[in-house]
């Protein structure tokens, strides 16, 4: 079905322009827990997305379906990010492009026009229409930067490097002014990554022999020559500060627990140090078997 919806899309455009159910249906499928039917329903709608006219959704006559059904740009935003927020396991690459593909169209539309991300409502007291967010924040791309943001907060290799790729997307395709304003919130998942290589690096657990490894700080590069080198380095003093800061607490939170709770502590430091045992086991069997040391024994001649 979806298959023939998108073929039919593609050689008859606005085959299902009038069809508001087919389009809130497409949307809603963006987030269903397969990655088949996820990765067609975002192709479909990645292909109107595109199509749009923003001229023309500026003057407020589009005939385009996000105008048709207010609050799908929100889901649409939503969707996409819930295909990056995955595990590394569940990581499928041309998922991600499409989403990275549509967040950034998204983006665009949402300077554009933000007031597409709300959907109207009843009140109770009059029959007047009133705008209901279906987001939280008032200016949904300082919600669609934050969700980006936490996203590559936690540990994960693909998932990061798919919002990193995101970052650079958007920094190719908006204006420079749209993206000043997000800056710390790009700059900070970037920063956190490469603190993250640069202790495992210290411990040596880190390998250079991966050229994806160089990602974060491309990227850095890249929000450097767009947003200019004076808001950046403003940008990434603040997140450096923030980040000092979070530490020392961390550090103050640890010393006070040793004093208020000796039992906790105690109890922190023994997994901490069964932590570091097993590191350095792995890293002794990384390092054996690189050499193919520990499969045979020598014969010794005596």
């Amino acid at each position: 079905y979806l298959v023939c919806m998108e073929k039919l899309n593609k050689y008859v455009p606005g085959a299902f322009g009038t069809n508001l159910d087919v389009w809130s249906s497409l949307v809603s499928l963006m987030a269903y827990p397969h990655p088949w039917i996820m990765q067609v329903s975002s192709r479909i709608v990645s292909g109107h997305l595109s199509a749009i006219d923003y001229k023309e959704l500026a003057r407020n006559g589009s005939d385009s379906l996000l105008a048709k059904v207010p609050g799908s740009l929100y889901d649409i935003a939503r969707n996409s990010c819930r295909q990056l927020d995955v595990e590394d396991r569940l990581h499928v690459d041309a998922t991600c492009t499409i989403a990275i593909k549509n967040i950034t169209t998204a983006f665009k539309i949402m300077k554009l026009r933000p007031d597409l991300c709300y959907e109207p409502e009843a009140t109770n007291e009059n029959e007047n229409e009133e705008l209901n967010p279906k987001g939280k924040s008032k200016d949904p791309c300082l919600w669609l930067m934050a969700r980006l943001s936490n996203i590559a907060k936690p540990r994960g290799k693909l998932r990061r490097e798919s919002v990193f790729k995101c970052f650079a997307a958007l920094c190719t395709s908006c204006s420079p002014a749209d993206l000043v304003r997000y800056l710390q919130l790009m700059i900070d998942p970037i920063d956190r990554d490469v603190r993250d290589k640069a202790g495992k690096a210290r411990r040596g657990d880190f390998e250079d022999n991966d050229p994806r490894d160089a990602l974060p700080k491309e990227v850095l590069q890249i929000l450097e020559d767009t947003c200019g080198t004076d808001n950046y380095v403003k940008a990434y003093a603040k997140v450096s500060k923030n980040a000092r800061q979070k530490k020392d607490k961390r550090k103050q939170d640890i010393a006070s627990e040793a004093i208020h709770d000796p039992v906790a502590s105690a109890q922190r430091k023994v997994s901490r140090g069964k932590h570091e045992q097993e590191r350095k086991k792995r890293r002794m069997d990384e390092n054996r078997s690189s050499r193919g040391g520990g499969r045979f024994k020598k014969n010794r001649d005596y």
